[in-house]
């Protein structure tokens, strides 16, 4: 009996090392996928805001976005957006990256970040998904969000 116990504590412990491994291993790669994102997001947005077409927006979509948005709903939007008056400043952005792993997609990398920015009728939040594929990110969701567009 006292070697079960011997041999059960050593599968546990082995158990317990490959675990914290295991932990850290993910928090170092989640770490080096959180700037990855935010240096791309933080360089992405600023361009797509710059001339606000959706042109430079599907430059740097994913084949998902590209797929999903009717041209006609896109060429609306940026109209709307237009609304905003030049872009003035980008504020940065604050968010991260997340691993998840589906049966159906396998294992997929996104990014989900908030940014701030100036145009000429005031502050502007917008909000951006990203997904990386191979070792690339590309823009999943994009959306803006001010009290110009409201009308208020």
């Amino acid at each position: 009996m006292k070697k079960l116990f011997q041999v059960l504590g050593l599968i546990f412990a082995g158990l317990v090392i490959v675990g914290v491994i295991a932990f850290v291993v993910l928090a170092w790669k989640g770490s080096a996928l959180d700037k990855e994102s935010k240096a791309y997001v933080d360089e992405v947005i600023p361009k797509i805001l710059t001339d606000l077409r959706k042109e430079t927006l599907l430059t740097y979509s994913s084949d998902e976005l590209k797929n999903a948005a009717k041209p006609e709903n896109m060429d609306k939007l940026f109209v709307w957006f237009k609304k905003l008056g030049h872009f003035k400043e980008y504020k940065g952005s604050k968010g991260q990256a997340n691993i998840s792993v589906t049966t159906q997609a396998g294992k997929v990398i996104t990014g989900r970040y908030v940014a701030e920015a100036e145009f000429d009728t005031g502050p502007a939040q917008v909000q951006i998904v990203t997904v990386k594929k191979g070792d690339m990110w590309f823009v999943q969701m994009f959306q803006i969000n001010s009290m110009a567009l409201t009308g208020g």
